[in-house]
C-alpha cells in the first residue's frame, strides 16, 4: 500500500511538472506566432561584435559538426537559410551542409551544446526568432526554451555556441544580415560580374608593376607555391584566365594547366595559393572586381578573402596568400594581355590605336635624313625594305590603316604591298618584306609609342621590334625585326602626308568633298571612309518609304513632315508615318556633314581607350536609370570591342533619362523580374502590346538582371549591326548596304527618323565633355547616284505639300506673285472663278504655291481660294517605262520646278485619272497618276505603257 501511495505520489508530481513545463512554454511561443524576419539567407552576427558570425567549425558537412563564432570570412559555412515554418517558429540551415541548427540530444539544461544535424523535423531544430531592438534578436529553442549563447560572452574565434536561460546580456542577442541570392553570389557578399576578356596574361603586383605572380621555380606539380617575383615573361609568369558564368573565373598557370587554389579550401586569413590540378570546386574560382586605375582585386569564391602579397613586400619570392580585403595595393593587380598567335606571345605587348589613318613618311631615330624605303622601287612580292636617305617618292611613304584590337597594316603606297614578317618566322633577324595583302598576322603590327615622338613597331605575329640591323645610318641598310632592345635603331617617327583632299568625282557626288575637307582641316586626326552604294538616291528614298510606318515622326510635327496618305494616324504609340520629303532630308548625308551632326557617321565596332573613358560613361549616365551601370557597360563594350558611347546614347535614346517599365525592370508572371532597356523587340501598336513583345524577348534571352539584359543587349547589336556592314548610326537606321544579306531597307533598328540624329548628339556630347573631339576618328559616309545639286531640303512644320484643286473665288480675280506677299511682283491677274492646282499651303500663314494649265508657278492668298473636288477626267492603269530603265519622279504638280514625291520604277503599276490638262510644260505632257499606296501626284505621259 505504501508502494502503491509512493507511486501515486511520484506520478502527481510528474503531471503537475508536465503541466507546468506546457504552460510555460506556451507562454514563451505564445507571443511569437507570427513571422518577423523573411526567408532568406543570413549571416547571423554577434552583438559582442558584429565581426564574429555564427560558423560551422572546419567548414565540415558532417552530422554532430560544432557551432562557434568566428570573424566573418563570408563563407558558406557562415551562411544560414532561415525559413518560416508557421506557429512562430523557423528553421536555420547551414549553407554549406543543408543540415539544421540542432540542440544536442534535445536536451533541456543550460550549457547544452549546438551543433549541426540533417533535418530530423523535431522541436530541438526549432526555433523563435524575437526581435529585442536595435535591429538585434534573440534565438530562442522551441525544445527547451533556452536562447542561442555565446559562452562565456567572448568574441574570438572557436568560442563555443550553447543555449542557457534568458540573461539579457548581448552574449544571447544576434543580428541576421541578409545575403544577395543571386546565382553570381559568393562569400562575404561579394557579387561577381564579368570584367576582363577571356585570354592569356601576366598578373602584375600595384605594389610595383615590374613584380608578377608567378609559380615558384617553375614547377608543373601540384602544391607548388604561387609568389611574385621580377617579370621575366617566363610561362610560369603567365595565367589564362577563362570566365565560368555567374561572375566568376579560373586562372590556370600556363606553365603546367594548373589552377590557382585556394589551400585545402581553408577560410582563414593567411591561407596560402598553391597551384592544382582543376577540381572544379569554389577554392578554384576567383571573382575579378575592378577598383579602378587598371587595377583588380581578385577575390576567393570558397572564403571571400583576397589574394594579397605578404607583408606588402615587392621582391622576389614574396609569398601570396589571402587576407579580408584592407583596401591596400598589396591586394590589387594589373592583368595585361598576352597577344598570342600560333602559341607565340608577343613579349606581353598590347596594342592601342596611336596615330590617326593616313600617308605617312617613317624615319628612323638614328638620323630622322633616312626613312623606311622599298628597295628599287619594286612592285614585287618580296621586295626587301631597308632604310634610305629621304626623296620623297612613294616608294617611302607608307599607308597606315588601323585594324582594331591594338593593331595596324602598313602598305607601301607605290605598290599597294603590305610589310611582311618574311615567312612568318619568330627568329631574330628575320627579315622584312613586302608582300600583297594576306590579313595574316605576320603583316600587322602594333604602333607603341615611346615618347618624343618616337614610336616602336612591333609584329603582332612574334613580338619582335622592326630594328635597322647593325643600327647603321646608311643607304641600303636592311631592316629586320629583333627582340625590343630599347635602342633608337628601333623606334621611328611617323611623319603625316599633308593631304586634305577627298578624292571624289565632284561632277557626279556634289557636295561632299567641300564638307569634308572642311572638317578634316579643323580636325586632321579625323578618317573618312567613303560607302559608294551604287543606289540611285531617289530610288532609296522611295524604297524607305515603300512601307508605311517603316519611318516616324514626333506627332508635334505636320505639314511638309508627315506622310499623305497616313495623315495623323498614329503608329508606335504617338508616331506619324513620315513623308518622304522628310526621309530625304534625313537620308541626304550632305546634311549632316558638319561638326554638330557628324558623329552619326562614326565606325562603332571600335573600343579606343584614349576617347572612350569610364569617367566618359559616368558624366553621361549620372542621374539617370544607367547611374549603377557606367562600369559594367565599359567592361562590356571593352570586352566586345564596341563603342561604349554608342551604347549609352542608344539606351537613352530608347529609354529616357528615367527609364522605362521594360528598361528598368517588368514582372515576368514566373516570380523573375525583366530588362530590356535596349527595346529589342518593343514594336507594337500601343504601349500594351509594346511590352509584351518586349517582355517577351527579354524572357527568351532569360535577361532577368539588368547586368544580363546590358551584356546580352550588346552583344545582340554586335552580331545583328556592327558586325554585319551596319556599323554607324546612319547605318543601324538606314538599311542601304546589300552585303548585310538582307533585303534593302528592312533591316533596321529603329523606326524613328531622327533617332541617329538625336543619338550622334549624345555621342558628341560626351566627347566633348572629356575633351576628346579633336581624338582618332572614323567616319563611313554613304555616297549615292544621281543626288541633285543641292541636299535635300528640310521639309517645313507650317506648310503641306500636295495636289488638290482650287477655284479663284475674288470679284474681279486674284493675283498670282513671284513671293508669297503682297509686296510681291505680280505674275498674271487669275480670273475669277477659274480652277488652279494647288501644291503647297500654309506659307506665311495662308499663301497657297499654284500652277497654272499653262504652267506659270506662283503664289497666291488662300483667302480667295475655295477648294473643289480632284478633277478626273479618266481612269485607268499603266506601267510606268522610261527609255534607260532608270524609273520616273512623280512630282507635286505638273512641272520639273516642282517637288518630287517619290520615284517609280519601271514596271510599276498606276492608275492615271487626269490628263490633257497640263500639257507641254517644261517639254512634257503631264497627267495624274495614284500610286499603289494612294499618293496623288503628276508624272510625263510619255513614261506610262
Amino acid at each position: 500500500m505504501k508502494k502503491i501511495v509512493l507511486y501515486s505520489v511520484k506520478m502527481s508530481i510528474i503531471i503537475f511538472l508536465y503541466f507546468i513545463i506546457i504552460q510555460w512554454s506556451n507562454i514563451v511561443f505564445g507571443t511569437n506566432n507570427t513571422q518577423i524576419l523573411e526567408d532568406g539567407k543570413y549571416a547571423i552576427k554577434s552583438a559582442i561584435d558584429e565581426k564574429y558570425v555564427l560558423d560551422i567549425s572546419e567548414n565540415s558537412s558532417s552530422n554532430g559538426a560544432n557551432v562557434q563564432i568566428w570573424s566573418n570570412a563570408g563563407g558558406e559555412n557562415q551562411k544560414f537559410n532561415v525559413k518560416y515554418l508557421g506557429n512562430g517558429e523557423y528553421s536555420i540551415i547551414a549553407s554549406n551542409s543543408n543540415k539544421c541548427l540542432d540542440v544536442k540530444d534535445d536536451l533541456k539544461q543550460n550549457g547544452t551544446n549546438i551543433i549541426q544535424w540533417e533535418s530530423s523535423n523535431q522541436n530541438n531544430q526549432r526555433w523563435i526568432i524575437k526581435e529585442v531592438g536595435n535591429g538585434y534578436y534573440k534565438i530562442i529553442s522551441k525544445t527547451n526554451g533556452l536562447c542561442i549563447d555565446v559562452q562565456e560572452a567572448q568574441a574570438k574565434n572557436g568560442t563555443n555556441i550553447q543555449v542557457w536561460a534568458d540573461s539579457g546580456r548581448n552574449n544571447q542577442m544576434f543580428k541576421f544580415e541578409k545575403q544577395a541570392t543571386t546565382n553570381n553570389q559568393t562569400a562575404n557578399n561579394i557579387v561577381g560580374t564579368k570584367t576582363i576578356e577571356d585570354g592569356k596574361y601576366t598578373i602584375k603586383s600595384a605594389i610595383d608593376e615590374k613584380y608578377v605572380l608567378d609559380i615558384s621555380e617553375n614547377s608543373t606539380s601540384n602544391g607548388a607555391n604561387v609568389q611574385i617575383w621580377s617579370n621575366a615573361g617566363g610561362e610560369n609568369q603567365k595565367f589564362n584566365v577563362k570566365y565560368l558564368g555567374n561572375g566568376e573565373y579560373s586562372i590556370i598557370a600556363s606553365n603546367s594547366n594548373k589552377c590557382l587554389d585556394v589551400k585545402d579550401n581553408s577560410k582563414k586569413n593567411g591561407t596560402n595559393i598553391i597551384q592544382w590540378a582543376s577540381s572544379n570546386q569554389d577554392n578554384q574560382k576567383w571573382i575579378i572586381k575592378e577598383v579602378g586605375n587598371g587595377y583588380y582585386k581578385i577575390i576567393s569564391k570558397t572564403n571571400g578573402l583576397c589574394i594579397d602579397v605578404q607583408e606588402a613586400k615587392a621582391k622576389n619570392g614574396a609569398n601570396v596568400q589571402v587576407w579580408a580585403d584592407s583596401g591596400r595595393n598589396n591586394q590589387m593587380f594589373k592583368f595585361e594581355k598576352q597577344v598570342t598567335t600560333n602559341n607565340q606571345t608577343t613579349n606581353n605587348i598590347v596594342g592601342t590605336r596611336t596615330i590617326a589613318d593616313g600617308k605617312y613618311s617613317i624615319k628612323s631615330a638614328i638620323n630622322e635624313k633616312y626613312v623606311l624605303d622599298i628597295c628599287d622601287i619594286s612592285k614585287q612580292n618580296g621586295a626587301n625594305v631597308q632604310i634610305w636617305s629621304n626623296a620623297g617618292g612613294e616608294n617611302q611613304k607608307f599607308n597606315v590603316k588601323y585594324l582594331g584590337n591594338g593593331e595596324y597594316s602598313i602598305i607601301a603606297v607605290h605598290s599597294n604591298k603590305c610589310l611582311d614578317v618574311k615567312d612568318n618566322l619568330k627568329k631574330n633577324g628575320t627579315n622584312i618584306i613586302q608582300w600583297e595583302s594576306s590579313n595574316q598576322d605576320n603583316q600587322k603590327w602594333i604602333i607603341k609609342e615611346v615618347g618624343n615622338g618616337y614610336y616602336k613597331i612591333i609584329s603582332k605575329t612574334n613580338g619582335l621590334c622592326l630594328d635597322i640591323q647593325d643600327a647603321q645610318a646608311k643607304n641600303g641598310t636592311n631592316v629586320q625585326v629583333w627582340m625590343d632592345s630599347g635602342r633608337n635603331n628601333q623606334m621611328f617617327k611617323f611623319e603625316k602626308q599633308k593631304d586634305t583632299n577627298i578624292n571624289i568625282d565632284t561632277s557626279r557626288y556634289p557636295g561632299y568633298k567641300e564638307r569634308i575637307e572642311a572638317l578634316i582641316k579643323v580636325h586632321p586626326n579625323w578618317d573618312f571612309e567613303l560607302l559608294y552604294t551604287g543606289l540611285n538616291f531617289d530610288d532609296v528614298t522611295a524604297g524607305e518609304c515603300k512601307v508605311h510606318s517603316r519611318n516616324l515622326v514626333p506627332s508635334s510635327n505636320s505639314g511638309e513632315w508627315v506622310c499623305p496618305v497616313c495623315g495623323t494616324k498614329l503608329y508606335d504609340s504617338g508616331l506619324y508615318c513620315a513623308s518622304e520629303k522628310a526621309v530625304a532630308y534625313y537620308m541626304d548625308p550632305r546634311n549632316f556633314l558638319n561638326e554638330n551632326n557628324i558623329f552619326q557617321f562614326e565606325k562603332l565596332n571600335v573600343y579606343e581607350s584614349s576617347i572612350h573613358t569610364i569617367q566618359g560613361i559616368r558624366n553621361k549616365v549620372s542621374g539617370t536609370f544607367l547611374n549603377n551601370y557606367a562600369d559594367d557597360i565599359n567592361t562590356a563594350c571593352r570586352n566586345k570591342n564596341v563603342n561604349p558611347y554608342y551604347i549609352v546614347a542608344r539606351l537613352l535614346q530608347e529609354q529616357g533619362t528615367k527609364g522605362s517599365k521594360i528598361g528598368t525592370g517588368m514582372n515576368g508572371g514566373d516570380g523573375k523580374t525583366y530588362y530590356n532597356p535596349f527595346n529589342i523587340g518593343a514594336s507594337g501598336n500601343g504601349y500594351t502590346e509594346i511590352y509584351n513583345n518586349a517582355l517577351n524577348k527579354a524572357k527568351s534571352y532569360g535577361w532577368d538582371t539588368m547586368e544580363k539584359a546590358l551584356e546580352g543587349g550588346i552583344d545582340f547589336l554586335k552580331k545583328n549591326w556592327l558586325d554585319n556592314y551596319q556599323n554607324t548610326l546612319y547605318q543601324n537606321k538606314f538599311d542601304i548596304d546589300t552585303r548585310n544579306g538582307t533585303s534593302l531597307y528592312t533591316h533596321q533598328y529603329m523606326q524613328h527618323i531622327m533617332g541617329a540624329y538625336s543619338e550622334a548628339k549624345t555621342l558628341k556630347s560626351m566627347y566633348s565633355q572629356t575633351n576628346c573631339l579633336d581624338g582618332y576618328f572614323t567616319f563611313i559616309i554613304p555616297v549615292y547616284e544621281n543626288m541633285n545639286g543641292t541636299p535635300a531640303p528640310m521639309p517645313s512644320n507650317t506648310s503641306e505639300a500636295s495636289s488638290i484643286n482650287v477655284k479663284v473665288n475674288a470679284n474681279g480675280g486674284l493675283k498670282l506673285r513671284n513671293d508669297a506677299n503682297t509686296n510681291s511682283d505680280t505674275i498674271e491677274l487669275i480670273p475669277n472663278g477659274t480652277i488652279l492646282l494647288s501644291v503647297q499651303r500654309g506659307i506665311n500663314d495662308n499663301w497657297n504655291k499654284v500652277i497654272t494649265s499653262d504652267g506659270k508657278i506662283g503664289f497666291m492668298s488662300g483667302n480667295y481660294l475655295q477648294v473643289v473636288d480632284t478633277i478626273k477626267n479618266c481612269n485607268y492603269t499603266a506601267r510606268v517605262k522610261t527609255n534607260d530603265g532608270s524609273g520616273c519622279k512623280v512630282r507635286v504638280g505638273p512641272s520639273t520646278k516642282l517637288d518630287k514625291i517619290t520615284t517609280l520604277t519601271d514596271w510599276t503599276v498606276v492608275t492615271v485619272i487626269e490628263k490633257g490638262t497640263y500639257n507641254n510644260i517644261n517639254g512634257y505632257d503631264w497627267c495624274r497618276i495614284i500610286t499603289d499606296d494612294g499618293r496623288q501626284g503628276y508624272m510625263p505621259l510619255k513614261y506610262l505603257n
